[in-house]
């Protein structure tokens, strides 16, 4: 199943133009079989209430996208966005960890990258840089991430593909790719990581990032509009594209 790990809704993620329904019915029509709904998780969102009240609002936007998902047809998958504050505002992806986590740290903006890297790995799961080359942004500390996206988002010009899996080799760090899809843009991406059925929580998700070499990703190059197959083998430290039709 073809699984986009970077996606939002606006009933969080306040630069999202698409409902939960909607975002998930574009799913579907663009041949998605699930999402990581990672919406944004910043500190500028507490204009709206208390941290406490802020998780909430976020994880309750996850239970009902879920209900809707199963309705029709698209899985989803517990997932974060943080906005880490400490860090020029970079973001990181959190996978494999449930809305408990959330819940109970609802401040994790304000860790360091250590801090957080720390605390998700504790509880099981993965820390992974969004578009680590997107214009604003740069690539964190090494130590205390698990991977790097290919970032298939439109309105951005480029993955960064030949700079991104030359940092995830380096590192010996995964690699997912994503369409952040904020239903902002002329088309749907058709992007994600390609992973069994049983997919189906954010446990099994993380079993299956991590346990995947090769790992073969659906890459939408923003650049040119055309869709990839990309296989990365951390074991062997090779990453191959080539045009998916």
């Amino acid at each position: 199943m073809l699984i986009d790990m970077h996606a939002h809704t606006s009933g969080i993620s306040e630069c999202c133009l698409g409902d939960a329904e909607t975002i998930l019915k574009v799913a579907k029509e663009n041949g998605i079989d699930g999402i990581v709904l990672t919406n944004h998780y910043q500190k500028s969102y507490l204009k709206n209430g208390t941290p406490a009240e802020l998780a909430k609002r976020y994880t309750d936007e996850y239970r009902m996208t879920k209900r809707l998902g199963e309705k029709i047809g698209v899985t989803v998958i517990y997932g974060m966005e943080v906005t880490m504050h400490r860090h020029d505002n970079s973001h990181l992806l959190i996978y494999g960890l449930s809305e408990s986590f959330t819940e109970e740290f609802p401040e994790v903006y304000d860790m360091t990258q250590k801090e957080l890297y720390t605390l998700v790995k504790s509880r099981g799961g993965l820390l992974i840089q969004a578009h680590p080359f997107r214009k604003g942004y740069y690539p964190l500390d090494p130590r205390f991430l698990d991977g790097y996206e290919l970032s298939s988002h439109p309105l951005y010009g480029t993955s960064a593909y030949d700079d991104v899996t030359a940092l995830a080799l380096k590192h010996g760090a995964l690699l997912t790719t994503g369409a952040d899809y904020h239903y902002d843009v002329a088309y749907r991406p058709y992007c994600g990581a390609l992973l069994p059925d049983t997919v189906k929580d954010p446990k099994s998700l993380v079993e299956a990032l991590v346990s995947a070499d090769p790992i073969t990703l659906s890459l939408h190059e923003p650049e040119n509009r055309v869709k990839y197959l990309v296989t990365y083998d951390r074991k062997d430290g090779t990453v191959k594209k080539e045009e998916n039709e």
